[in-house]
């Protein structure tokens, strides 16, 4: 994990009030492609704010 995908799960976490750490551990057990998908859709999730 790099430091933007941390960043941006950090930003997802405080919005939706989730632990930062459990989505760690969820987006570590995921594949390449459940990554991108997650990814664009936190990404999405976050400009509409």
């Amino acid at each position: 994990m790099n430091q933007k995908t941390a960043k941006l799960l950090k930003k997802y976490g405080q919005l939706k009030g989730l632990s930062e750490k459990n989505l760690k551990r969820e987006w570590m057990s995921m594949n390449k492609m459940e990554k991108s998908k997650k990814r664009k859709e936190y990404l999405s999730i976050l400009e509409k704010k």
